[in-house]
């Protein structure tokens, strides 16, 4: 999905930026967990949008915001944002080929069988609550994730994925969709996990073919500690049932 705020619309504020590539042209940063993308129009609370908005005013650079990627609240993991509406429009155009190609890790429930393959299920809005996303098979759009299983566990696994098109929530409902959904995604998987307080996802690596100077940008986010930790009780629960 492709935003592009009116600047004043965003208050700069204070906070760490994780900065993983910075040109003239974009700025790519590693998401904490926990904070939103873009303000909700009802809410002033702290996103990375003001964070790098108050970030770029330091630097002295233009400062309004063009977000090219967004990432849910409780995901983690790389974002990028373009300087200019010139590099904005760029992106925009490759953001679903295979010149912009974006990575997910993700712990789910179960494993999936096949071990890798495609999930082609289109989306929609939830008809019984408008922030949730389905399975539309009238009405959504057409949603395609690849996944690629890379550990096992005793009841749980960690897959690799790459987003084909850019649907809200798309990962977290297909996976939902075909019975093995995210640990710790209590709005789809219905459950709450004390091994876990938000869903197990994070988006760790992008390959963008740079709109200007055509360099292959290979960036990477290191998984979060609280992922780390959650594969570190997963294995132990496969071990112990050894």
């Amino acid at each position: 999905m492709s935003v592009d705020e009116p600047s004043d619309l965003i208050v700069p504020m204070k906070g760490a930026v994780d900065i993983i590539y910075e040109d003239s042209y974009l700025l790519v940063v590693n998401k904490p967990p926990g904070i939103a993308s873009l303000p909700a129009k009802a809410m002033d609370s702290k996103t990375m949008a003001n964070v790098v908005k108050s970030y770029l005013i330091d630097k002295k650079e233009n400062s309004s915001i063009h977000l090219v990627t967004r990432l849910d609240r409780n995901t983690s993991g790389l974002m990028v944002f373009a300087k200019t509406s010139y590099a904005h429009s760029l992106l925009d155009q490759i953001l679903h080929t295979e010149d912009f190609q974006k990575f997910y890790l993700a712990m789910v429930y179960g494993q999936l069988q096949p071990a890798e393959g495609m999930i082609d299920l289109p989306i929609g809005i939830d008809p019984q609550a408008f922030y949730m996303r389905n399975i539309d098979y009238q009405t959504g759009k057409e949603s395609r994730t690849v996944y690629k299983t890379v550990e096992k566990y005793a009841n749980a696994s960690l897959l690799k994925l790459k987003l084909l098109t850019g649907r809200t929530h798309q990962i977290r409902v297909h996976l939902t969709a075909v019975g093995h959904p995210i640990i710790g995604d209590d709005m789809y998987s219905k459950k709450i996990d004390p091994r876990m307080k938000r869903q197990a996802l994070h988006c760790y690596r992008l390959n963008i073919i740079h709109p200007v100077t055509k360099e292959l940008l290979k960036l990477k986010a290191p998984l979060p500690k609280d992922m780390v930790m959650l594969k570190s009780v997963l294995r132990g629960e496969r071990n112990g049932r050894e």
